[in-house]
């Protein structure tokens, strides 16, 4: 079940979010075995991103495929850490810096969170979805 939760992101600022992958027990799940990634999109179902993050990095206003194009940013998901940079079964945070929020479009639109797995069986889940609203800082 994919959990809904909706987010604000402030545009030219760094953003920064933690969360915990957790069984019915609220233990997590060890993250060794998965890539994440972090989308915003314009609506359900676009294929244009407006912003990407995954473990090897982040990409910006893209047309179709993230990996060929659009525009590199800094920033990227780091698995199995707690918010402080240590160790945590289930943990990831995500981390865009500053310089990249700003070429973000203000709006209201739609992200959410995939696990994909690297062994095995190719299989994709979607944990976290939502609405994220990209504000302007006062000029």
């Amino acid at each position: 079940m994919t959990a809904k939760y909706d987010l604000t992101l402030n545009k030219g600022s760094s953003y920064d979010l933690w969360l915990q992958y957790t069984s019915d027990g609220n233990t997590g799940i060890d993250l060794a075995s998965y890539d994440a990634q972090f989308q915003i999109k314009k609506y359900r179902g676009d294929t244009n991103t407006i912003l990407f993050v995954g473990e090897t990095g982040v990409r910006y206003g893209c047309t179709g495929d993230v990996t060929t194009t659009g525009y590199a940013g800094v920033g990227q998901i780091s698995m199995n850490k707690n918010y402080d940079g240590t160790g945590l079964s289930g943990g990831m945070y995500v981390k865009v810096d500053s310089v990249t929020t700003t070429k973000l479009p203000d709006g209201n639109w739609f992200y959410d969170v995939q696990l994909k797995t690297t062994s095995g069986t190719d299989s994709t889940n979607r944990i976290l979805e939502g609405k994220i609203r990209i504000t302007p800082g006062v000029n």
